[in-house]
């Protein structure tokens, strides 16, 4: 009964712990024990007996005997598992992988994943948890949040490869060590790729031979007479080299699952100069004969890699866009890549193997074995990996980056503006919204670009006229030019300003399922010329509607695993998205499902209540939408603005956790939170804390110095100031609207569309993009969105468009 009554309070216990994992087993996790009489690996632990009911016994007693019998086996079973389970922990400890890969003290590192335990999103903790993480920026701390997920996904390869392992009976203590050992995933398949095979290995083939025993005494300088081992009566001993063969496969196997000689190959691999070496393969020079009935080869052009036919670099000077580029060729078999491996790796290694070995004949014939059959495949491969893995990371990098820049374009509020989505035989869309980005009405015309007459010309202005239209924002697409000079030339951009709006994604909205929800029977066309106008009321609302990889802002996307490209921008859209605020009241679905916290489900929750109720008067009211508890409010809540409401804070970006802080702070330095949104109230507060010690304060207050520093700015910060534009700068030159009519030597305008590491893509209204190389930069430093003046130095004929950068223009 006392058994019982323990196995129950443990099992409560238990459950108390993980209620969301009741109804699941407890996964077997068990290290792996040795026989005592013969000293074999066994594949699991004995499971639990239950006794047999004997027909004598009552029946009754008999299950009640039966019962007690399976849960005191099943509690000692259970504290095998924890005790195996704490020990594998020490090895895969989250906090030290992390703390070790990321160069951080493993205070800092135990903290990051409390917070992320705890449901906390990078963007809450990089604006209201800046003190537990040490003040770390959004960037360093999404690199944090990346580097722990790998740890995560190299925590369960481990456990995976060591069950399985066991229960093919191939788990001996060395290599249970080996892997437990392995920092990357890399060196993880280094000792376990050899025991993937049902089939046996070289070396287990060897060990059931019987001349394991013998090897390790001849590695440890014992004599061992190979002729004495022979046997004619077995096949496999039958010859003296049949015997030398098996001991040099098991002394391999020895040597490369060690864990000092995997440690000294993870030193003199960074200490290495590898070379990374292309060429061209056989096959790719070959004439393929033309088939017209064939459909047409989709892949590039060989010639696109001729920089690559004889090309050589050491590998710590390798561009990521460099690693990316030979992937590609090789994936289409028009390059063959190789990393060439120095013989000094294997000299170093060889010189380290002797200091641990006595036998320098059987270290020198094991490591060549193990060098040539798995340890140089294995360098090859990993360093390869960390190649593409770096490439990979800056491609994604270069592409948040320019998203970020993207989606933070300069909105112009309070406005009716006109969207133009230019076209010739479909003619050109006009989209026309009001200040709150409504639609007011949409239409085609068809321009006449070479007559001086037009009617849609007169069509275009009284549109324009009826709904007051103070901005053009004109699809930088197909016929922009054209129509650039076609409003110029019938005076309708000499009254009304007109923006260059890059139209990259717009059609693709317009054809989405979102799209209809918002526009129902509506022609997609149409659509694209109000979204073109959007972008310009409020380019962040618009942007987000669109799939990031489609704004065309990115670097080798395609070379990119999907997922890890998609997870990057959607982390890159929620940061900003929660970093600039919405409105609870007016957001979109699409804007508040980026919230930090929020997801589609809430986000539509959030909709339906909103209308149902007439809309929210405070942050507090969020909490009475269906799905919502008090994790997600505390995510999502200092990201929501509630305006004209009750509370003055809800419309700042203070956390409500802190509202009673922030109110005794407004006290304190003697200004009335009332009048929170008057236009005197930042200059108050600027004044008030002028001399003032924010440390002191915050031990006042009982407040760490990040959170009152939050609201310090968040007092100072200015009610939205209209964007007053008096005029519009063009952006393209009108001497030029084609690739046909320019020339070496041109000068150009244009502005930068995508920035990238070995320079930026500029558009100057002449279809293709131009390259301004890294060379051709001098010392500037442009960005997404600056307006340059650049020199042609290359034309589209028969290759890309080159330009050298002049000056960036005001």
């Amino acid at each position: 009964m006392n058994m019982e009554k323990k196995v129950e309070k443990i099992t409560k216990k238990r459950k108390l712990e993980e209620p969301g994992d009741i109804d699941k087993p407890v996964p077997k996790k068990r290290l792996t024990t040795k026989k005592k009489d013969t000293g074999e690996t066994s594949a699991t632990l004995p499971k639990p007996k239950r006794n047999i009911v004997k027909k004598s016994e009552p029946k009754s007693r008999s299950a009640k005997k039966e019962k007690e019998t399976f849960n005191e086996n099943d509690f000692e079973n259970q504290n095998k598992e924890n005790k195996e389970s704490d020990e594998y922990n020490n090895y895969l400890n989250e906090v030290d992988m992390l703390s070790y890969f990321e160069k951080i003290p493993p205070l800092l590192a135990q903290k990051f994943i409390s917070l992320l335990s705890d449901g906390c999103t990078l963007p809450f903790i990089a604006r209201y948890r800046k003190e537990a993480v040490n003040h770390l920026m959004p960037d360093r701390l999404q690199e944090l949040y990346d580097s722990y997920q790998n740890v995560i996904q190299l925590k369960k390869k481990v456990k995976s490869v060591l069950e399985t392992l066991k229960k093919s009976n191939k788990l001996t203590p060395e290599i249970e060590q080996s892997i437990l050992n392995a920092k990357n995933l890399s060196e993880v398949d280094l000792v376990y790729s050899p025991l993937k095979s049902h089939s046996l290995s070289l070396a287990e083939r060897a060990r059931n031979l019987g001349l394991e025993s013998h090897a390790v005494n001849a590695l440890n300088g014992g004599f061992v007479d190979v002729k004495k081992l022979c046997d004619s009566s077995v096949e496999e001993l039958a010859s003296f080299d049949k015997v030398e063969a098996h001991l040099t496969h098991l002394i391999a196997d020895i040597i490369y699952k060690d864990t000092r000689v995997l440690q000294q190959m993870r030193t003199l691999k960074e200490e290495t100069r590898f070379i990374l070496q292309s060429s061209r393969t056989k096959s790719s020079t070959k004439e393929k004969p033309q088939n017209d009935n064939k459909k047409p080869d989709t892949k590039t052009d060989p010639e696109t890699y001729k920089l690559y036919f004889e090309w050589k670099c050491p590998v710590n000077f390798v561009k990521c866009y460099q690693t990316l580029a030979v992937n590609r060729g090789e994936d289409e078999k028009i390059l063959s890549v190789k990393v060439v491996v120095p013989d000094w790796f294997y000299n170093k290694l060889e010189r380290y193997c002797l200091t641990l070995w006595k036998s320098k004949h059987w270290v020198c014939k094991g490591l060549g074995d193990a060098y040539n059959r798995l340890i140089k495949p294995w360098l090859s491969r990993k360093v390869r990996a960390d190649l593409t893995n770096a490439a990979q990371k800056e491609a994604v990098k270069t592409f948040t980056t320019n998203l970020e820049k993207y989606l933070l374009t300069e909105p112009v509020k309070n406005r009716p503006i006109a969207g133009l989505d230019p076209g010739f035989k479909a003619g050109c869309k006009v989209g026309v919204i009001d200040a709150t980005g409504a639609k007011l009405e949409a239409c085609n015309i068809y321009p006449h670009f070479h007559s001086d007459n037009d009617p849609a010309a007169s069509q275009l202005t009284n549109l324009l006229s009826k709904h007051r239209v103070e901005l053009i924002g004109l699809g930088n697409g197909t016929a922009c030019r054209q129509t650039e000079s076609w409003l110029k030339k019938h005076h309708i951009s000499d009254k009304i300003p007109v923006i260059i709006v890059p139209e990259q994604g717009a059609s693709i909205y317009s054809i989405s399922k979102e799209a209809q929800k918002e526009h129902p029977n509506m022609d997609p066309n149409l659509i694209s010329a109000l979204s073109i106008a959007r972008r310009v009321l409020d380019p962040l609302g618009e942007l987000i509607k669109v799939e990031p990889k489609n704004l065309g802002v990115g670097l080798y996307q395609h070379d990119i695993p999907p997922k890890m490209l998609e997870t990057a921008l959607d982390g890159t859209v929620e940061k900003v998205v929660s970093l600039v605020g919405v409105d609870l009241n007016t957001a979109s679905q699409a804007m508040l499902r980026r919230i930090s916290g929020l997801n589609e489900g809430r986000a539509k929750k959030i909709m339906a209540y909103r209308q149902e109720n007439g809309g929210f008067k405070s942050r507090a009211e969020i909490m009475k939408v269906a799905g919502i508890g008090k994790i997600t409010y505390q995510q999502c809540a200092g990201f929501l603005k509630v305006l004209g409401g009750p509370e003055p804070l809800d419309t700042t970006i203070i956390h409500p956790e802190s509202y009673t802080v922030a109110k005794s702070f407004a006290k304190k330095i003697g200004v009335n939170i009332k009048e929170l949104n008057q236009p005197q109230f930042p200059r108050q507060v600027e004044m008030k804390t002028y001399n003032i010690d924010l440390s002191t304060m915050s031990k006042d207050l009982d407040v760490d110095v990040s959170t009152l520093e939050l609201i310090v700015n968040a007092f100072k910060q200015k009610a939205y100031e209209d964007n007053m534009i008096t005029f519009c700068r063009p952006v393209y030159s009108m001497t030029v609207q084609n690739s046909e009519q320019l020339e070496k030597g041109m000068s150009l305008t244009g502005v930068v569309r995508n920035v990238v590491p070995f320079g930026c893509f500029v558009d100057c209204g002449v279809g293709d993009n131009g390259l301004i190389h890294t060379k051709n930069l001098g010392n500037a430093n442009l960005k997404l969105g600056d307006r340059v003046a650049v020199t042609v130095i290359s034309t589209p004929r028969p290759k890309k468009l080159q330009l050298k950068l002049d000056k960036i223009l005001d």
